[in-house]
């Protein structure tokens, strides 16, 4: 490359351009009230039903042609990953206000039982009151390969 000429460099844009068809289709795959993309093909792109009132095969292929693509298999991705931390978030956001309002029901409460109550539960969150013991082994792996040479020379000397 000479010195005069500067490389071409493009900007890759994040953000994957649909159509509006195409969208509207990623939109009804993650609702997930449709029971298979043949029908959300149908749906979105407005397919006339068969006489038995049945969607047509040829929209099978179509929706599977849709799907196959890259673009909208990425959007399928991103929208469901979307979907996913959207639930993880309202779950802890509802768990860290249930507990703060057991902590508050704790402390100002006019009543002993409704204090020892908020209490309990407060500790069943943490697992206060378990009854069950978890012990966790750590084994080397020298001792793991120690097991498993004797379970094979014990399977062995069985024959």
């Amino acid at each position: 490359m000479s010195k005069d000429k500067k490389p071409s460099l493009k900007l890759v844009n994040k953000e994957i351009e649909l159509t509006i068809k195409q969208r509207q289709f990623v939109d009804e795959i993650i609702k997930g009230k449709l029971g298979s993309y043949k029908e959300a093909y149908a749906k979105v792109y407005d397919v006339t039903l068969t006489k038995a009132n049945k969607i047509p095969k040829w929209v099978e292929v179509e929706a599977s042609k849709l799907v196959a693509n890259p673009k909208i298999a990425i959007s399928i991705q991103r929208a469901i990953e979307r979907k996913e931390q959207s639930v993880v978030a309202s779950s802890l956001r509802t768990r860290n206000y249930v507990i703060d309002q057991l902590y508050k029901e704790s402390k100002e409460s006019d009543s002993d039982s409704a204090r020892i109550r908020a209490l309990e539960l407060l500790g069943k969150s943490v697992s206060l009151f378990s009854d069950v013991l978890e012990t966790k082994e750590a084994r080397t792996s020298d001792e793991v390969e120690r097991d498993i040479e004797e379970r094979i020379e014990a399977l062995l000397s069985k024959q």
